[in-house]
């Protein structure tokens, strides 16, 4: 049975519930970026002390209730991504209203890139059914509600998106990019997301997701290696990448 539950609303209401000291626009992007750092220290040791620092910097401003409830947020989240693969942050964001707040921000709504992502998917399903895999890159993620969608789109043709799709995205806000590396890290996907101006190359920070640090042996393999990976879900083979040196990146833009 389906959850029939309204997370977006039970989440904004208890964020709501923090904007007394704090604006909304602070304690939302508090805790995306606590949420970041705790994904991010829980595996990459090599940046762990500036973002455990980071994380202790940002969690003082709050009393340890407001701290527990926080906490009780991502586990909505969590929840509603079990219920729904989408983009539940950039939905949020709207409906707190920070957007008016925030340059005039906005987030592709679910259903428009659940329409485009089926289309790109179609035209490139031949690519991921050769390969056993394919590479995204989105050089102005947002909240990443493009790559969750085509993730959306993999699953419903049969693919395992947790396995087959390799994400690299970046985008100049960084609080974009830190909704975008947190949705990416509770869906399991694997991908590189860089604070960067995709224009100059300018780059301020790397966050890699748990899968990318967790299975990491594609990366190091060399290239005339075969590739021992399934090409559909329903295939039991060994879980073994090869990413070319010049992978076929997918690029809606």
């Amino acid at each position: 049975m389906k959850d029939k539950r309204n997370y977006r609303k039970m989440i904004t209401t208890k964020l709501q519930s923090l904007a007394g000291k704090q604006n909304i626009s602070t304690v939302f992007f508090d805790w995306v970026h606590m949420m970041a750092y705790a994904f991010s220290n829980s595996v990459d040791k090599g940046q762990y002390e500036e973002r455990e620092a980071a994380y202790l910097a940002t969690v003082v401003k709050y009393t340890r209730e407001e701290a527990f409830l926080l906490t009780d947020c991502l586990g909505l989240l969590r929840m509603a991504f079990e219920y729904k693969v989408q983009d539940w942050l950039g939905a949020i964001y709207m409906e707190l209203n920070i957007n008016s707040k925030n340059a005039g921000q906005f987030f592709t709504p679910s259903h428009i890139a659940e329409l485009m992502a089926r289309m790109t998917f179609t035209n490139n399903e031949p690519l991921l059914e050769e390969k056993g895999w394919i590479g995204y890159y989105e050089p102005c993620v947002g909240a990443g509600s493009m790559i969750l969608a085509f993730a959306v789109a993999m699953e419903s043709g049969g693919y395992n998106y947790q396995t087959q799709l390799r994400v690299q995205c970046e985008d100049i806000d960084e609080n974009c990019l830190l909704m975008a590396y947190v949705q990416l890290s509770l869906c399991g996907i694997n991908a590189v997301c860089k604070v960067k101006n995709s224009m100059s190359g300018e780059e301020t920070s790397t966050w890699y997701t748990p899968f990318h640090i967790i299975n990491p042996a594609w990366i190091t393999r060399k290239k005339q290696e075969p590739a021992t990976a399934p090409k559909r879900i329903q295939k039991k083979e060994p879980d073994v990448w090869v990413i070319p040196e010049c992978a076929e990146q997918l690029a809606l833009f």
